[in-house]
Formats: C-alpha cells, structure tokens, sequence
C-alpha cells in the first residue's frame, strides 16, 4: 500500500512527560496497589492505572489511565484478550482465580491469575493455559503473561496462531511501528467507507474518502521482524496519550530474530503475536499425545504515557515525543529482564539462567574481507531436528555481533541448545551442537571460526546474503503493487539481467512474479576446465514455487522451497528462507556467452511467486570477460 507520511520535525524533546524510565514507568512511588473482587471481575488499581479483569475469559474490559479509559469505544467496547487459531478459533475460559493481595507485599504488587483447563472436548485445543495480570505501585501500565501447558495424557493439539490483541480507543489516531511507519491513521468513518480492491488479497482495501482517499490500506504494511523491534503502539494527537506493548524478551517468541509478525493496524489493534503463523516462519507449536509441554509467555508490560508540554506544541512533537518515551520505556524493561517481582515456579529468575559469549570469526578463501560484523548469532534446541526459523514449542535467545564480531547472550535458560549464527553478507548458517548452558554460570566459548561453504571462487554474485529483499528495486515498503495483485502476475516480464553491465540494486526486482523467465547472461574470458567444480548458489528470501534452473538451454535442477512462503502477497521482504547449492555439470560453462534462466514451473495453474536473496556462481579456472 502506499503510506503518505506526514513530515517528521526534527525538535527539541523537552521533559514533557509524566513519567521516569524504569521498569513499570512511575517513579516506584505513590499510594498502595489494590485489589478489589467484584463477583465477576476483579479491578487492580494504583491510582494511576486501573485494569478491570474479567474472570471468566481473562480479558481485561477497562484500561483507565490517568482517569481515561484508553479502551473506551474500540472493537466490541474494547477491550484486551487472548486467542488461538487451533484446532478452531478459541480462548481461555476462565475456571478459577487466584490471586498476590496487595497486603502480602505491603501494598507494593497486586496480582490475578486465571485457569482455564482444556474442557475435554476434541473440537477444542487440548491444553491449560494459566493467564496472569500484573500491577505495581507507581505504575504507568500493566503487566500481562500467559503459561502454556499440555499434560502427556492430552491428545495432540496444533496451536496455530497465539496471541494477544488490545482494541483500544478511537481516540488513538497515529500509529508508530519504527522510523519508517510513523503516520496519522485513516478513520473509522474513512475505514467504513473503503472498498475491496479486485484481484488483490483480500487484506487490501482503498480509501475513497478522507485525507488518503484514492490509496490502499493493509494490515500487513504493518508487520515487522519482532527480533528489531521491542517496543509499538498508538498516540493520540487530541488527548496526546500513548498506549504501547513493550517487549523486555524476545525469548517466547517463535521463528528466531526474523520472524516477521504484524503489530497494530486499522481497526484500533495492539497485537503481540506470540505464536505466529504468517510468512509461514515458526509454525512448530504442535504438541503431539503423550508429549508434555509448558511454555511460558510473558511477562510483558502494556503502557501508558501522556505528553505534558505546552498545547500550542505541534503534533510531530507530541507523537514523537511519546514514541521516544516508549522506546526508553521498553530499554527500561528489557533492563530488568528478567523480573524479580514475579514469583512464578514457571519463570526462571536470573539466578536460575546461565551467558554465552564467545567471538565469532568468519574464514571464506573465496572473501578474505569476510566479517561476523552484524551477523545473528543465537542459541536453540534442536527439537527434532527443527530449523530454528519454524520452531514454536522452544525457547531461542539471539544478539547481533559487535563490530569485532563479540556476542555475549544473556538470560539463557539451562539446557542443550545449538549455536547458531547467519547473516553479515555471509551464506549458509554457522552451527554448533551440544552447547550445555547452566544455571548460574557463565560460558565462555572463546573463539568460534565459521567457515560459509564454498566450492570454488566466485564468479559473479548477485544481491546480499542477509535473507532478505530490501536491497533489490522496490525491495523497500513496496506495497502499491499488491493492490493489482492478479495484474502484476498477468504482466510479470521477463527479466534480463547482464553480468558486468547490470546494478542488482536497480535492475533484479524484489519478486519474481508469474512464469516469465529470469536471465542472467555473462560472457567468459576462459571457461572452468574439465572436471573443475562449478556450482551454483541460490538463497530464497521467500518462495511457494518450483523453480526450474536452466544453464544454456540445459536443466540442471528443479527446486522448491521446503517451507513454501509467499511473502510478497503480505508486502513482507522475506518470509522463510531456503538455501540450496546446485552443482553445474562439467563443460556446460563455455567460452563466450551463457545464461542461467530461472523460471518458476506453473503447478496446477499457479505459477506463484519468489524472492531472491542472493545468488552466486562459483567456478574454478573461470574467467569474465572484461
């Protein structure tokens, strides 16, 4: 979709808001936490915040703030909840409470929990789920977790998608992602008035009034990958209140650091997808009979703060002044990560987790500038042997290197995991097995050498390997296209690309789209000799097709992606990344003029669609010709 943003003004942040950056917002002071049991809801209240919880489906009815309920008037009277997809849309219901009186912590905490245990019915999801809501003195928000659990005498359950979602107030009107989204919303009224687009995903609609009237609006424009993000939410530029969801861990979260989720979007949402299934990344959380399971999500901190400058202070300021705070807000949680206030025998205290660092070098003869600068490197069970990027029933724990290629993981839960790493313009994943993380100690691994796989040096290379599009034409925030889905399929040209003469960053697009071939032509010098390893590299940022690879007119591979993903039709950059090697039979390179065609095979009528990551060809004794 096509975003208008509205200009950012660089201005002075003055100390316009009401509260310090630390864990919970406030200051720790102001009068005690109360719990007060009404029959059906119990309310928690600091004298600041106020969080009505409903007993029977753990939602939360009421957030008042300050005095405001920032839920009035959204969805269904707004409201937070929790929700799964699997094996039919459901919820917790709640079954008993329990609850931390504020007595027992001399008025300092309040907490609610509610079981809901599985009903026993096989239309239902075959598991416990323990909700907790949270509240400390002095604090700007609440805190919210959820534990997981399926007892080995349980049938087999598929999760699917996991969350939690907040319809808050119209009142909020811009929305904040990270730099790039940052905008004024459509309204309600403008929403009501949209129209669907035809041959476009069912997502899309385009405005027909209002401000972006003429434009297209999709929930997707507003996905992220949760592992650069720990804060997102709404301001309001009338009342100029903030509500946001802060992440202090990206541990719970499945599908490793570029599991790509929404976040908020139209309808007056804050999301924190926990589990989520879209890009086809991280759909591992099926628990099969007689496995026992227990996951722990949570907890995170839901916020609120208020801009206190001056009235005449234009609206940039506010929104980015609350927007700021937030950020700080969420550093502030992911501080005191992990929570010594929740006493939780499913919540590992920090005395109870173990730090891996190590430094990791790259070795590439083929790249003798090769560097781990940037690069992920993570911590994740195996699971049956489950790429790490599917996984949903483990925990993952990922930091990016420094620019000496030091990583240092904190707050790693004891047991078995492999050390992985991936990215910094290298291909492949770097792994490590039997990494063994105890509680209370530090592991030092010293220095971790990866050596991405080659074969022979390389002859010409294509993109960037870092599992995504961005750096291709159109990579970036390419959302207009999608709102003539079938047409772009319909006139997908082919693509000719010219080794030498060709940039990727303007000439190789982000997707190929429909059966129309993509050529990559290159004129050699000297051809490899006889029985010299040629081998052709190819890193799907996202694919549903079968691709066909042809090297001047000769096949040498079908491939398809082991984790199908369309990405493009939900405007992500990537989904779930595929890597494979195809070896070049002898002689097929020739002095003179090749071509490798990459053409996607139609399977049932349906071409489908795939972004490249990074392609490379790899040709002992070859020569370009120059």
């Amino acid at each position: 979709m096509t975003l208008t943003r509205l200009p950012i003004l660089v201005l002075a942040l003055a100390p316009a808001l009401c509260a310090a950056n630390v864990a919970g917002g406030g200051t720790g002071a102001g009068p005690d936490v109360t719990l007060k049991d009404e029959g059906s809801a119990i309310v928690l209240d600091n004298g600041i915040v106020a969080i009505r919880v409903n007993k029977a489906d753990a939602t939360i009815s009421s957030f008042n703030y300050q005095g405001s309920n920032l839920f009035a008037g959204g969805h269904q009277g707004g409201r937070f909840y929790w929700s799964w997809n699997a094996p039919a849309y459901g919820g917790p219901r709640g079954q008993s409470a329990a609850t931390v009186e504020p007595a027992a912590t001399h008025g300092d905490y309040a907490e609610v929990k509610i079981h809901s245990p599985w009903s026993g019915k096989a239309g239902e999801a075959a598991m416990d789920v323990d909700i907790y809501f949270s509240l400390k003195r002095g604090a700007h928000g609440y805190y919210a977790a959820a534990v997981l659990r399926h007892p080995a005498a349980y049938p087999k359950v598929d999760i699917g998608e996991w969350r939690s979602n907040a319809y808050v107030s119209p009142m909020f009107d811009w929305l904040s992602v990270d730099a790039k989204r940052q905008r004024l919303m459509p309204t309600e009224e403008d929403m009501a008035a949209s129209v669907r687009v035809p041959g476009a995903p069912k997502e899309v609609t385009q405005l027909t009034s209002g401000r972006y009237a003429g434009q297209y609006e999709c929930k997707y424009s507003y996905s992220v990958d949760l592992g650069d993000v720990n804060v997102w939410g709404w301001s309001s530029t009338t009342k100029r209140v903030g509500i946001w969801m802060t992440v202090p861990s990206h541990e719970y979260y499945n599908g490793g650091p570029m599991k790509r989720e929404l976040t908020v979007h139209m309808g007056h949402t804050l999301l924190n997808m926990l589990n989520g299934s879209h890009y086809n990344i991280g759909n591992q959380l099926v628990l099969d009979a007689g496995r026992e399971f227990s996951k722990t999500y949570g907890p995170f901190f839901v916020y609120a703060n208020r801009y206190a400058g001056a009235a005449t202070d234009p609206t940039e300021k506010v929104t980015q002044s609350l927007w700021k705070d937030a950020q700080a807000q969420a550093d502030a949680e992911r501080a005191a990560w992990p929570y010594t206030w929740f006493r939780n025998a499913d919540y590992v205290q920090e005395s109870g987790r173990g730090t891996v660092s190590g430094t990791l070098t790259v070795s590439d003869p083929g790249n003798p500038a090769a560097k781990a600068a940037g690069a992920w490197v993570g911590l994740a069970p195996d699971d049956g042997g489950t790429d790490f990027q599917l996984q949903g029933r483990t925990y993952q724990f990922w930091v990016k290197a420094g620019a000496d290629g030091r990583f240092s993981i904190p707050h790693v839960l004891p047991g078995r995991y492999q050390l992985l790493a991936f990215g910094a313009g290298n291909i492949g994943t770097f792994k490590r097995a039997s990494v063994d993380v105890q509680a209370g100690k530090a592991l030092d691994l010293g220095t971790v050498q990866w050596a991405p796989p080659r074969v022979a040096p390389t002859l010409w290379e294509i993109g960037i390997p870092d599992r995504d599009t961005q750096e291709f034409a159109d990579g970036a925030f390419d959302y207009s296209r999608w709102a003539t889905y079938q047409k772009a399929v319909a006139e997908a040209a082919p693509l000719t690309y010219t080794v030498g003469r060709s940039d990727w960053r303007k000439d190789w697009r982000y997707a190929q789209f429909g059966t129309a071939p993509w050529m990559i032509d290159f004129t050699l010098a000297a051809a490899p000799p006889k029985d010299a390893p040629v081998s052709l590299v190819v890193a799907l940022a996202s694919s549903e097709s079968l691709l066909a690879i042809t090297v001047n007119g000769t096949e040498v591979a079908r491939y398809k992606a082991p984790q199908p993903s369309h990405a493009p039709v939900r405007l992500g950059s990537h989904g779930a990344f595929a890597e494979t090697r195809i070896a070049i039979p002898a002689g097929l390179l020739k002095q003179g003029a090749n071509t490798v065609t990459l053409a996607q095979v139609a399977v049932k009528g349906k071409p489908g669609t795939t972004q490249y990551d990074y392609l490379r060809l790899e040709a002992a004794g070859a020569t370009l010709s120059k």
